[in-house]
């Protein structure tokens, strides 16, 4: 008879949330370095204390999102306390992806101009389904609409989304 590894289970969670958890950090804290931190922060006090979680929680993933969105608003917290020198010039940097640090956080306030010039619903829709990793079941009770209703939304947003892309691409070309 073989023996449960430990931590095998924690791994598995980890491997499963480690994508959703990371967007909603930077969906909640806007950098991707504070981001990183608070999910890392995480995955420690969780895997510290995962027999009790595991004891005491229903949904570990939903426990999860709740410590990341806590882990976050700490971090500002005691990041918003730190005395902060200032800096003459910072060496240009790359950003997870390969483009430039700057012209990433372009592209990014770019994208969050678009979601906000969506209409109120499909902008809520867009934010739980995408940036916090929700099913449309799940934003359908959230939002106490039907799961038909949340597809519906997620089509339309994604439709105006290409609109506002096309018209700004064909701007920019002008």
């Amino acid at each position: 008879m073989s023996e449960a590894v430990p931590g095998a289970d924690f791994e598995s969670f980890v491997l499963e949330t480690i994508e959703a958890f990371s967007r909603l950090a930077r969906a909640e804290a806007g950098d991707l370095h504070s981001a990183e931190d608070a999910v890392q922060d995480v995955y420690l006090n969780m895997y510290r204390r995962w027999d009790r979680i595991m004891a005491r929680h229903g949904s570990l993933t939903a426990y999860g999102r709740t410590a990341v969105k806590r882990a976050v608003i700490d971090q500002f917290r005691r990041n918003r306390r730190m005395v902060t020198v200032p800096v003459r010039e910072l060496p240009e940097t790359e950003s997870g992806i390969g483009i430039p640090e700057a012209a990433y956080e372009m592209v990014k306030e770019g994208i969050d101009e678009l979601v906000a010039s969506l209409p109120e619903r499909q902008r809520e829709v867009i934010v739980l389904c995408v940036l916090q990793d929700l099913s449309p079941a799940v934003v359908a009770q959230r939002l106490q609409i039907k799961e038909e209703s949340v597809k519906r939304y997620i089509k339309a947003a994604a439709n105006n989304l290409k609109k506002s892309i096309n018209e700004h691409s064909e701007e920019a070309t002008a």
